[in-house]
């Protein structure tokens, strides 16, 4: 999962956290926070969790949700937890819809594995993309990634009491940067969702 804002909300796969009893955050320091989820789409595979730990301490978020559709032969990376540390992976969007036609989803060449889901696809300027729901079990090195438009409209049509303040629309502060600083800033806004049944 990654945040979506500076004060708790983070995005991650429905399939991640359907079924869960509990959830919990956890950062690249290891440091794991209490989440609830407070908004689902079951049809798009996204969850909204709210962290509801009072020792969270938020931080202004460096990248932005990117509106525009990202084109064939883009270059995209993501960072997510297939292993119990962060990995970085990089490809290119393949197609303009996902699995089956699915016009709110890109396929994209990229290698992932379980733990990927959720995770943010990138574009170059370190803008967000797509967020990772899957493989296809038959190829390898396919992806599908959800569209980030569809997630900003997800995020202005959810009920107003979980709303999370409108902070998506801030400035990019990844764009100038090397990949290695890019990911190095990144790191901090992108989790492993941790669920117990």
């Amino acid at each position: 999962g990654f945040a979506i804002s500076n004060n708790g909300y983070v995005v991650t796969n429905y399939h991640v956290i359907a079924g869960a009893d509990s959830i919990y955050i956890q950062n690249t320091k290891g440091e794991a926070f209490k989440a609830a989820s407070v908004f689902e789409d079951i049809s798009s595979d996204l969850a909204i969790l709210k962290i509801t730990d009072s020792t969270f301490k938020g931080q202004p978020l460096p990248y932005t949700l990117k509106p525009q559709h990202a084109l064939r032969g883009e270059a995209v990376f993501t960072l997510g937890y297939p292993r119990d540390e962060i990995v970085y992976g990089e490809g290119y969007i393949s197609a303009q819809t996902g699995f089956n036609g699915d016009s709110a989803a890109y396929q994209v060449s990229i290698p992932v594995n379980p733990g990927n889901s959720g995770a943010p696809l990138m574009d170059s300027k370190g803008d967000v993309v797509g967020i990772v729901t899957g493989k296809q079990t038959t190829s390898d090195g396919i992806a599908f990634a959800v569209k980030s438009a569809h997630l900003k409209r997800l995020l202005e049509e959810m009920p107003k009491d979980k709303l999370p303040k409108k902070e998506w629309n801030h400035k990019n502060r990844l764009g100038g940067l090397s990949r290695v600083d890019q990911v190095k800033k990144l790191e901090d806004f992108v989790y492993m969702v941790k669920v117990y049944n």
